[in-house]
């Protein structure tokens, strides 16, 4: 393969459902066999599934099954703040919803931990560390993974300094199973402004990368916004999948965009 050539038929695309904000009963909307490979859906969905719903999903043959987030962010993004008893309970429910979840299908979730300020205070990023390690066994035994989303494009020198420091954390959990999550948001960008700044080496720790974006106001991911960042993650060896997050008001503007994006994927495998 050529320097900066992508062989796109190996990739994985899919899309964030959860991360959008999707109405678990809309979710069936977007079961089609054979137009992605991975998709991520409401936790919701496996903690109240039903028989019609767990056929479409079945038929879709996804590669990978990802809940949402394991915990509620809102507190999630807290935890690392708080005392020992409140950390230790967390820890508590948070592996009963990974065996929860992975029995009812779910390959993964995510684990929303505010990166950008717990990276670079000493002491919140020892309590973070401390919870995930303690998650380690649990991963382990379910073969589950924990995504740990870090969002781009960053807006001040302090978000430099936690790109550097994210790889170190990941390899303090001392697990395969914990993994980053790029959420890229495209069109916060400039076009004069260097995107390889912005992902500095954390394309080399990525499990996956989910593009978000306002659908609402008329953005769609095409080629010219997509190219960019795949080439600048493939020179980092990084493989995927790529997920399509378009956010608008009771998600009208999902359908239309899931397909957009299915067309741009069928174009970029067909070049």
């Amino acid at each position: 393969m050529e320097t900066g050539k992508i062989d796109y038929k190996t990739l994985p695309f899919g899309l964030a459902l959860g991360h959008a904000g999707m109405d678990p009963a809309s979710v069936q909307d977007f079961l089609t066999p054979g137009t992605f490979e991975v998709i991520e859906i409401p936790t919701e969905c496996f903690l109240h599934p039903d028989a019609e719903f767990q056929r479409r999903l079945a038929s879709c043959k996804f590669r990978s099954v990802r809940a949402g987030h394991l915990m509620a962010p809102d507190l999630t993004r807290e935890i690392p703040f708080l005392a020992e008893n409140y950390r230790r309970d967390y820890v508590e429910q948070a592996s009963i919803m990974v065996r929860t979840l992975k029995a009812a299908g779910a390959s993964g979730a995510f684990l929303g931990l505010d990166m950008r300020r717990i990276l670079g205070d000493a002491e919140a990023e020892n309590a973070a560390l401390e919870i995930v390690r303690r998650m380690v066994p649990v991963l382990y035994r379910e073969n589950f993974e924990l995504l740990i989303p870090y969002r781009i494009p960053f807006k001040s020198e302090r978000d430099i300094q936690s790109t550097q420091l994210t790889g170190r954390f990941l390899r303090g959990t001392l697990s395969p199973l914990v993994k980053l999550s790029l959420e890229i948001h495209p069109f916060e960008v400039k076009q004069e402004e260097d995107k390889a700044e912005f992902l500095g080496l954390l394309g080399c720790e990525a499990h996956q990368a989910v593009l978000v974006y306002d659908a609402d106001s008329g953005l769609h991911i095409a080629a010219a916004q997509f190219r960019p960042w795949a080439e600048l993650l493939e020179r980092r060896l990084f493989r995927g999948p790529y997920l399509l997050c378009p956010r608008s008001v009771r998600n009208r503007m999902a359908l239309p965009e899931s397909d957009l994006f299915a067309k741009l994927v069928s174009d970029l495998r067909n070049e």
